[in-house]
């Protein structure tokens, strides 16, 4: 009879084998899934596919912008030949690259003569590509410039006081140097501030270099002259953000606010446009003024 009361019946074992056959489905399908994951695994190639494309589309709009601004950039020329900077013409500067208003520059320190390719790099209207372009390619025949210039050494006469009168937007640092007053150290920091300036326009804009006081101008003004002609300009109608901001006269905001009221109005028609940005007051407009153009 005990043995009756334990039989099981084979329904009952089939029901049994069926429950712990779903027990262990239930407890191995979610360790199946974490270790197969078929989607994640698609998803992840979808993304690392659409990251790739993403990068790709990237280099090539980097490439473009790089060649675009190699094009840009590449103005500037070699010389057909062997030249003498003196000697070249307005066409042949022009043939190199520059404007026409470059040219202008350029021409009116060759008047005076040039001897050596440090004379040529400090025109500041020659950038650092065009003379690295044309700085192999230069002759200075000395001889020739002692008849032509006057570059021939004079002996002084000592029962006569040695005049010295500098051009400011033509000087070398020799010739600054020859200024009584003017050290080396004071004539590297006016050929910086030229340079950055683009010329000078007054004699009073020496104070804005450092360690130069009204002083020294009043003791340097009678062996000093300008000719406010020989500066660079910029166009406003086409200069850039970063080309203003290098401009010792314009900060930043001043620079930006030129170039959006430029954009709002599709161009300048007059200089004095530039008053009506609340950054530019009459002071900074009359300061600005010499350094630019329509």
């Amino acid at each position: 009879m005990f043995k009756e009361e334990l039989h099981i019946s084979k329904k009952t074992k089939r029901g049994i084998l069926l429950l712990v056959f779903l027990c262990l489905v239930i407890i191995y399908t979610p360790r199946f899934l974490v270790w197969w994951h078929p989607s994640e695994k698609l998803k992840l190639t979808f993304q690392e596919k659409e990251n790739k494309q993403r990068i790709a589309a990237l280099s090539e709009k980097r490439e473009a912008n790089r060649k675009n601004s190699y094009k840009k950039k590449s103005k500037f020329h070699r010389p057909p030949a062997k030249f003498d900077p003196n000697a070249y013409t307005e066409k042949e500067w022009m043939a190199l690259g520059l404007s026409e208003k470059q040219v202008g520059v350029v021409l009116k320190f060759t008047k005076n003569g040039i001897r050596s390719n440090e004379d040529l790099q400090r025109i500041f209207v020659i950038s650092e590509e065009l003379f690295e372009l044309i700085k192999d390619s230069t002759v200075y025949p000395q001889k020739e410039y002692g008849a032509k210039n006057n570059f021939s050494e004079k002996k002084a006469d000592p029962q006569k006081p040695q005049i010295v009168s500098v051009e400011l937007n033509t000087a070398d640092a020799q010739e600054l140097e020859a200024i009584p007053g003017i050290g080396s150290y004071l004539s590297k920091m006016i050929l910086e501030r030229r340079a950055k300036l683009g010329g000078f326009v007054t004699k009073s804009q020496l104070l804005e270099i450092y360690r130069f006081d009204q002083e020294k101008l009043d003791a340097v003004d009678k062996y000093i002259r300008i000719n406010p002609e020989i500066i660079e300009k910029l166009n406003i109608n086409e200069v850039t953000i970063e080309q203003l901001k290098n401009h010792p006269y314009i900060e930043y905001k001043v620079a930006n606010s030129i170039v959006k009221m430029r954009q709002q109005k599709g161009s300048y028609s007059r200089l004095d446009e530039l008053k009506e940005s609340v950054l530019i007051n009459e002071e900074l407009f009359q300061k600005l003024k010499p350094y630019v153009y329509l």
